[in-house]
């Protein structure tokens, strides 16, 4: 299945064939950069940009280790050494294939080396800025550095990302590309404190839950347990498991949310998280949306569309949030959650927040992404479904105005990059 053009009830990603998995897949990675492309000036507008820089530390050091653990169990992976590390990025959503192009050298159990011929995130905030030092500072050494060693340090605690060269860069991007890291282990090298939100997130449902992982269909790898592949793709793993790593992939996005919600909550309190949830959902939902519109070939914005488009969405993670649709007509639809991880989280902060409290806060603005006159109403439960929505499209009401924070999220190439194929373009520099 490569294209989705009929809402099905009973659709599932288990579903797709192998090509259109790993593309999907590659687009689910490009999702953790478009949730932070929205929050992120949402936080630095409120509070300051040191307040932002604080804000994404905590979102990734909190999610990181606990996601490079559950990478780690689902493909068997055991060691601690350099080469587990490097496959833990591979892995990673924070480097997304194709958007972040890594590269791996590896020469021994406590040394390799990784470096970027091409890095989109950096891309976007030298045209964003200007190519202004402060702000390449900021991400590229401020936010990188901690969050590189908490990565590496949930294989090994005396793992560390060292920096070679990187930005600012000021004038031109070296022709090498725009950073190169040592990744060096070494047991004197002295302890770090961790970050209190990997407990947090660690201890949650997400992060302890466990996927069913199907029989092998016998068209590639079981699993990544075997040698480092330093051109490893999507595409290498059997189909089976290849879709259980794309809900992986949802629920990391997932845990990245936690992180960053639970984040502000501390600091900020519970009264801006709706308002931010709403916002949030306003600036990125529209960008992922017309993305997967093209991978699925979906169009047009009446409940089909939409319907089909929330089966897809990665903030309703497969079989962690267990969800339902109806297609009523062309204007209206109904979609519910049933009990579920989720739900026994008790999830309070990110987008799912207050969903089951009859509350829509961010499911609204993802529905307008696809049709501005689409409103959501939680309705009593019917047919044994516990929390119930009503989609009504309104073709007489005002639609509702796009988030001027799109023209920022979708920057920088982000909108059109092309995932059909992950192409490496290998060197030894």
């Amino acid at each position: 299945m490569s294209t989705y053009a009929v809402f099905d009830p009973d659709f599932t990603w288990d579903q797709l064939d192998k090509k259109t998995l790993a593309r999907f897949g590659r687009e689910l990675m490009l999702c953790n950069q478009v949730h932070d492309r929205a929050i992120m000036p949402l936080i630095a507008a409120r509070w300051g940009a040191q307040a932002m820089t604080a804000t994404a530390l905590d979102e990734w050091m909190g999610a990181s280790p606990n996601y490079n653990r559950r990478n780690r169990i689902l493909h068997g992976i055991s060691g601690d050494g350099v080469d587990v590390i490097m496959k833990g990025f591979q892995l990673d959503i924070g480097a997304p294939h194709m958007w972040l192009n890594f590269h791996y050298d590896i020469q021994s159990h406590d040394r390799g080396l990784f470096w970027l011929t091409s890095c989109g995130a950096y891309n976007g905030v030298r045209e964003m800025t200007g190519g202004d030092a402060n702000a390449e500072t900021q991400i590229c050494v401020h936010m990188e550095d901690p969050t590189f060693d908490a990565t590496v340090m949930a294989v090994n605690p005396g793992a560390r990302c060292i920096p070679i060269y990187r930005p600012p860069h000021g004038g031109d991007i070296p022709a090498a590309g725009p950073c190169r890291w040592e990744v060096r282990i070494d047991q004197d090298i002295g302890t770090v404190e961790v970050n209190q939100f990997t407990e947090l997130v660690g201890r949650s449902r997400a992060a302890r839950f466990e996927f069913t992982l199907p029989a092998p269909a016998g068209d590639g790898l079981a699993n990544y347990s075997g040698p480092f592949k330093r051109d490893f793709r999507l595409e290498d793993l059997d189909s089976s498991i290849l879709a259980v790593q794309l809900k992986e992939f949802a629920l990391d996005v997932h845990l990245l949310q936690r992180a960053c919600y639970l984040s502000i909550q501390q600091n900020y309190g519970d009264d801006v998280i709706g308002e931010l949830i709403a916002e949030h959902c306003a600036a990125m939902a529209p960008v992922y949306q017309a993305r997967l519109r093209r991978l699925f070939s979906i169009e047009g914005s009446d409940m089909s569309a939409v319907l089909r488009l929330l089966q897809l969405d990665h903030h309703f993670v497969p079989d962690y949030v267990k969800t339902g649709a109806q297609l009523i007509d062309a204007r209206r639809g109904r979609f519910w959650i049933d009990d579920c991880g989720a739900i026994a989280d008790g999830e309070l902060t990110g987008v799912l927040t207050g969903l089951w409290q009859g509350r829509v806060l961010g499911l609204e603005q993802i529905v307008q992404a696809i049709n501005p006159r689409a409103y959501v109403t939680a309705v009593p439960a019917f047919d044994g479904h516990r929390f119930c929505y009503d989609i009504v499209i309104d073709p007489d009401s005002t639609p509702v105005p796009p988030s001027p924070l799109v023209a920022i999220v979708e920057s920088g190439g982000l909108a059109n990059l092309d995932l059909s194929e992950h192409i490496y373009h290998y060197d030894e520099r």
